[in-house]
């Protein structure tokens, strides 16, 4: 994780999955709620008769609904009176949540005690897309952008040498910006062919 040189100079909002190892890093960071809502539906699935998991994932996206709505508006926070009752009720269903899924002594905890446990114990975190605007809900974004290499390693095994494998995520790296810009993307390739590539602006910061 450190020869990457990504996470050792990083500075912005981590988005992950909550991997222990992240947590050595002294980053800011946030929970990816695609995943909770995943292990939230498990929850409802395995316990039919308890109403929390919906209540929890009800919040979830009617907090990221908002956090939507309020970019479009332009705004830089979700209006307090949308915001506060929602995760108060968040934080309300998951600790009755762990009232009816206390810990086993002595034994192995179930999925469901530790998704609440985490849900608890890392709240700010999961809620950091909610009260910050800049971060997203999810992850999904950087597991989209990492893909496509999966499935080149799928169809050919690899690449034969590092110049073709800089070379083919160089190209990668290229087409995604394009994307995430709404450019068109053969347009502009077809220009960066011919000596004219697009170039983002860069911000700097003192």
């Amino acid at each position: 994780m450190d020869e990457f040189g990504i996470l050792p100079t990083f500075r912005g909002v981590a988005v992950h999955d909550g991997w222990r190892p992240y947590d050595y890093y002294g980053l800011t960071h946030a929970r990816c709620n695609a995943r909770y809502l995943r292990e939230l539906v498990a929850a409802s699935e395995t316990h039919p008769e308890h109403s929390w998991p919906r209540f929890a994932i009800a919040a979830l996206e009617k907090l990221t609904n908002a956090a939507h709505k309020a970019r479009e508006a332009g705004r830089s926070t979700i209006p307090a009176k949308t915001l506060k009752p929602l995760t108060t009720q968040f934080i309300r269903t998951v600790n009755v949540g762990l009232l009816l899924h206390p810990p086993q002594q002595g034994r192995k905890q179930g999925a469901t005690h530790r998704l609440l446990k985490r849900l608890r114990d890392y709240q700010h975190d999961t809620l950091r897309f909610a009260r910050d605007l800049t971060v997203p809900f999810t992850n999904n974004q950087a597991e989209r952008d990492l893909r496509m290499i999966k499935a080149q390693l799928k169809i050919s095994g690899g690449w034969r040498t590092p110049h073709g494998a800089h070379t083919w995520l160089r190209t990668r790296a290229y087409i995604s910006a394009l994307r995430k810009n709404n450019i068109h993307i053969l347009t502009e390739l077809r220009n960066a062919i011919t000596g004219n590539p697009w170039l983002s602006t860069v911000r700097t910061t003192t």
